[in-house]
């Protein structure tokens, strides 16, 4: 890595107001801090403006037509890599960007490294198009142990890079008020079970359920719309809706509690950017625990159902000032290891 080196990104999505990878803004950012240019082609843009002036914005127009996308794709891999030296390519959450570089990158003797964390496609063709991905990229690097649906040789878990310092509070004294959960709406977040969860504990009676986030695909909408109607009475329940990441921390000001449901395979950054911000987080997969002291461990971590979410929640107000206090510090301190400040140090050791 040296400051007179260029990097080409492959990417969804570059925008800062996209709820779902508004993050990538700050990968791009991190990353052209480190080398002299950034080429980044993309298949969204949108919000640019917070990026660094050494970062080059190529969007493939994907909403013209398939045909167009992939022309002007490999117009433009093909220019870039032509004309400039670069280091490696980076290809972010997208396997068929990846597999479709591969024929440029083999030519200009180019590696790269695809990051990828997800439970995984559900139909055939993407499941296909991810292994092929997996087949061909020089490396492959995840958020956690279980959070890359295939085996492979190549993967190397080098866990989140969240905006550690913005997320960032110290607590000195740990207040009970309300519970968040922070996640795209869709059935495989268990939305439904968490909610259940938390109205049948003792803390409904006194505390509010954010739900933070939006949905994505027509059967995420079905299912917002599903939880809308069946919570539209609860005036303890309010559905905030997508929120722009850089505006996440705003709406955590009075949030003392999250819920996670997601099982293995899932590894979303919303339990660690809220473990930072001094919140106690129920969860359900295991690679969590690692940020959880195992004495705590007991009495956060659920199998899923709401009864036993409801029970954890009632029981947790058991815990004294210190022993809040200690789990917090205890996450803060684990997760400094999965900031932005160190993506670039740990990318790099894969290489």
């Amino acid at each position: 890595m040296s400051k007179n080196e260029k990097i080409l990104v492959l990417n969804i999505a570059t925008d800062s107001k996209d709820t779902s990878l508004g993050f990538a803004i700050s990968w791009l950012n991190e990353f052209s801090k480190n080398y002299l240019e950034v080429d980044v082609i993309t298949l969204n843009k949108g919000d640019t403006s917070a990026l660094n002036e050494n970062i080059n914005i190529y969007e493939i127009n994907k909403n013209k037509s398939k045909l167009f996308a992939v022309s002007n794709f490999y117009k433009t891999i093909n220019l870039l890599t032509k004309k400039n030296n670069y280091e490696y390519c980076f290809s972010h959450m997208s396997a068929i960007m990846m597999l479709a570089s591969y024929p440029v990158l083999l030519i200009r003797k180019l590696k790269s490294i695809f990051w990828y964390t997800h439970a995984g496609p559900k139909n055939l063709f993407n499941k296909l198009i991810l292994f092929k991905a997996s087949l061909l990229a020089s490396k492959i690097i995840t958020a956690s142990e279980n959070s890359f649906p295939l085996k492979s040789k190549k993967v190397t878990p080098i866990g989140h890079a969240i905006d550690y310092k913005t997320f960032y509070k110290k607590i000195d004294s740990f207040s009970k008020k309300d519970f968040a959960i922070v996640s795209r709406i869709s059935k495989s977040k268990n939305i439904e079970e968490s909610i259940e969860g938390f109205l049948n504990s003792s803390a409904s009676e006194s505390s509010s359920i954010l739900i933070i986030g939006g949905p994505l695909t027509n059967e995420d909408e079905d299912y917002y719309e599903y939880l809308l109607n069946i919570y539209k009475e609860h005036k303890n329940v309010s559905f905030i809706g997508p929120v722009p990441h850089s505006e996440l921390v705003n709406y955590l000001k009075n949030v003392s509690f999250h819920i996670n449901n997601t099982d293995k395979g899932f590894y979303d950054k919303s339990v660690l950017e809220t473990s930072v911000n001094g919140i106690i987080n129920f969860y359900k997969n295991i690679d969590y625990d690692k940020n959880i002291p195992s004495k705590y461990q007991e009495n956060l971590k659920f199998d899923g159902s709401p009864s036993d979410l409801s029970n954890k929640i009632s029981s947790i107000f058991s815990l004294d000032q210190n022993e809040f206090l200690e789990i917090i510090e205890h996450s803060q301190e684990e997760i400094k290891n999965e900031s932005l400040d160190t993506l670039l140090k740990r990318i790099t050791r894969v290489i």
